[in-house]
């Protein structure tokens, strides 16, 4: 009961506060209205007498005029034919009526006066004309005051009805009030959002917080007993779309206090000062509806470090409105009830004292959500979607590590519209795979031809960077291999990466190894490499750089941090040159080394990485069981057979569906017609695997010994650019090794040798065909020496030694 008489009393202060509102705005009505028709009235009475003033002139203005010669206008005087004549600076005017109309007639003067001309006086005074001397146009002297100051009258009037339309108008500090920059801009929610915790998920963390401070806000008597002082400000902290914002809003729907919503870019403006009276202007409305809740989005905006130096003064404006942001937050009473949230994603350029105890008293960090997270995520934002029996969720959240909320809810949103493209308000498995694809690599471009020779060197490419991901222990295992070009790519491994909080050494050169799976690949299987590896390599750079120059993984170097100083001023080097150069040959060393051991697994592997490469041009997107079953041994023959009889039964099961509707005779048919088909295309594929693996088994005995060759050129070629060693010293290598074989062939030879001694008893014919057999066999051990020694030269991928 007490607190709904609480709620009561609040519902009526803010009736109450409403209605004093609009008394406020009837009054300053009933104080406009006189000005504005004092200004009316004064308006008609210069109107009138301006038009009093100037009547003549307007009527001679708007009445025919035309100029004749002096002759003829002497000359029409005399004829009688003007009545009256009118003196005006140096003219001499006349009105006469012609052809209906008045015209007026007008001739310049000989001299200054009319009394001097004797020839028009003579011609008045006869004629009886009636002679009139008119105002010159300089005017009188009230006119010329009039003149004078009328126009500065009239801006003056303009002005102050300008400036007190503005002043009352709005008192916002919008476009409407010119002198009203000191108010704020806030956005005061009356209406209590919709957004609740439960509506929030992912960030259990982040809410358990914010659940305290608007329980602090409903039942302030529980923490005050206690001792508790209320928490003058909570930071958002995280990465943008992580949901700091919605949590804001969820405070504002939980808590039923009057929130307060401005950004922090709407407190600076182009006057100086104003931004401390908006600051000032927004507690003092916060302080007046307590207990409410200030929400300041992207605070950093106002919130920054304040700079020292000869540059500082650029900032002013923006330094002064934190300055006073600092003093509200830290004069707050204890009894006031007011909040401030803020969020920002750059906690790192704030200002110390703006996130000391006493101000922003908790930190609340909004990660980005893990698995759970996610899965929960996701069931949020598919409320009002449907989806299909096939829709896991739990196997989507899988494949998107380090989505945050705004991702997956535009990820559903690119699933609806896939969906609505196949014209179908169901939302389908592919969907949300084709919808992960889309916002990680871009759109797919099916339709795109591409020629065969670039199609193969991407399925090597792809195949390599899938072989190592699943060799090497410390890699995340494959989810999809695929050669369909997407955005830039041509095509694109996934991985299926874990949860990780911190990521080790092995893991890093994992990492580096996988990357260079695709070039690696390209160097073996075509003889060639393209430019398709660019990004592969960047990114094995910069793992290395952050192997030795961060994290001080190197065994050379030592765990020491070579990184530049985070000092956005400081411009010193914290290394010398020496040690630049340290770095760049291990950075250098470490890529060679793992490039090395890279080209050896895959030649170790080569035939488990053809048959990858044969499945990917089939099928031209993989998963990643089907290469983790080529691993253990399968071959893409036997999955495509897998593949067609799965397609058989699809075909069955949907022609068992619609057979009460067709004919038993047409239904055998068309069963015959299929089975043909799909064994016709069985044995098409199983006749052009054996076509092609005839033909690489043919190109492989011809070019074995020219690979040999060409491979021992080419290493011998990239240690001399990089030691500068001559043929010589590498020759040396290899003769040592050769050495080293002939030793253990002659230690063979001998022990056979004495094993020929000891059967020396035996018949000749025993003894004639013991020897020819041990001739072969040592010839037969003789080549498997050799061609193991080829094969070991062929594998071994030597590290320079300058790196040994």
């Amino acid at each position: 009961m007490a607190e709904k008489d609480k709620n009561d009393i609040r519902k009526r202060l803010e009736e109450l506060r409403k209605d004093n509102n609009r008394k406020n705005n009837r009054q300053d009505d009933g104080n406009k209205s006189p000005f504005s028709g004092f200004l009316f009235f004064i308006f008609v009475v210069l109107l009138f007498t301006f038009t009093a003033i100037f009547h003549q002139d307007i009527q001679t203005y708007f009445q025919a005029k035309k100029e004749i010669s002096y002759t003829e206008f002497v000359n029409r005087t005399q004829a009688g034919e003007f009545s009256e004549i009118s003196e005006k600076d140096d003219k001499l005017i006349a009105q006469a009526r012609e052809n209906g109309k008045d015209i007026l007639y007008f001739t310049k003067k000989i001299t200054d006066r009319v009394g001097n001309e004797p020839i028009i006086i003579n011609a008045i005074e006869r004629k009886k004309v009636k002679l009139n001397s008119l105002q010159p146009s300089g005017g009188s002297f009230f006119l010329l005051l009039l003149g004078q100051f009328l126009p500065m009258i009239i801006m003056i009037a303009i002005m102050v009805y300008l400036a007190k339309k503005m002043v009352g108008g709005s008192q916002g500090g919008g476009p409407g009030n010119i002198f009203g920059f000191g108010k704020s801009r806030v956005n005061k929610i009356d209406k209590k959002p919709d957004v609740k915790f439960d509506d929030v998920a992912g960030v259990d963390g982040a809410k358990e917080e914010l659940r305290e401070v608007v329980d602090f806000l409903k039942n302030p008597e529980k923490y005050t007993k206690a001792g508790a002082r209320v928490p003058k400000g909570v930071l958002l902290l995280g990465r943008p779309g992580t949901g700091k914002t919605l949590l804001a809003k969820a405070v504002a729907g939980e808590s039923g206090a009057s929130f307060f919503s401005i950004s922090g870019s709407e407190f600076v403006e182009m006057f100086v000062g104003v931004g401390a009276s908006r600051v000032r202007d927004l507690f003092e409305k916060a302080k007046e509806s307590s207990p409410s809740i200030i929400f300041i989005d992207e605070i950093d905006a106002i919130g920054r470090r304040r700079s020292v130096g000869k540059n500082s003064g650029s900032n002013d404006e923006r330094e002064q409105t934190l300055n006073q942001l600092l003093v509200e937050m830290d004069g707050f009473e204890t009894d006031t009830k007011v909040i401030v949230l803020a969020a920002t994603n750059r906690e790192d350029v704030l200002d110390p004292a703006l996130l000391r105890a006493g101000r922003f008293d908790r930190r609340v960090t909004v990660d980005a959500p893990d698995l759970q997270g996610r899965i929960a995520i996701l069931k949020v934002h598919s409320r009002n979607k449907k989806l299909d029996k096939d829709v896991r969720l739990e196997d989507i959240a899988k494949i998107t590590p380090g989505f945050v909320g705004a991702d997956l809810a535009n990820l559903l949103n690119e699933a609806a519209i896939l969906a609505a493209r196949r014209a179908s308000d169901t939302i389908k498995m592919s969907d949300l795979d084709e919808a992960v694809d889309k916002i990680g690599m871009g759109l797919g471009q099916k339709g795109k031809i591409i020629k065969p020779e670039e199609k193969k060197l991407l399925a090597y490419h792809e195949a390599g960077h899938a072989i190592m991901t699943e060799l090497t222990p410390e890699a995340d295992p494959v989810h999809k291999v695929t050669i369909i070009p997407r955005g830039e790519a041509g095509g694109f491994m996934m991985p299926l990466p874990e949860e990780k909080l911190v990521t080790t050494s092995k893991q890093m050169l994992a990492e580096i190894k996988v990357l260079f799976g695709g070039r690696a690949a390209e160097e073996i299987g075509l003889e060639d490499i393209s430019t398709g590896a660019y990004s592969d390599i960047k990114r094995a750079t910069k793992v290395a750089r952050v192997y030795v120059e961060s994290v001080g993984m190197s065994k050379k170097l030592g765990p020491i941090n070579f990184e530049n100083a985070d000092d956005e001023y400081s411009f010193a080097p914290n290394k010398s040159d020496e040690t630049v150069r340290e770095i760049d040959l291990e950075i250098r060393k470490i890529l060679t080394e793992e490039y090395l051991n890279t080209l050896n697994t895959l030649q170790d592997n080569w035939s488990k990485l053809e048959e990858v490469v044969a499945l990917l041009l089939k099928k031209e997107t993989i998963t990643g069981d089907e290469v983790r079953r080529i691993i253990k041994g399968e071959t893409a023959e036997q999955i495509l057979k897998e593949y067609e009889n799965f397609d058989k039964k699809d075909e069955k099961s949907q022609s068992f569906e619609t057979k009460e509707i067709k004919n038993k005779d047409s239904e055998v048919k068309d069963k015959e017609i299929q089975k043909s088909e799909s064994e016709r295309a069985v044995e098409n594929v199983k006749q052009e695997l054996e076509l092609e693996n005839k033909i690489e088994n043919q190109v492989e005995e011809d070019t074995k010994k020219l690979e040999e060759k060409n491979k021992t050129e080419k290493l011998a070629e990239a240690v001399r650019e990089i030691t500068g060693k001559s043929d010589w010293a590498l020759e040396e290598d290899f003769d040592s090794e050769e050495i080293e074989n002939n030793k253990d062939n002659e230690n063979k030879d001998n022990d056979k040798k004495d094993n020929d001694s000891n059967n020396s008893d035996d018949s000749s014919d025993n003894n004639g065909s013991s020897e020819n057999g041990k001739n072969e066999d040592n010839k037969n051990n003789d080549s498997s020496n050799e061609t193991g020694n080829k094969k070991k030269k062929k594998n071994n991928f030597k590290l320079p030694s300058f790196m040994e």
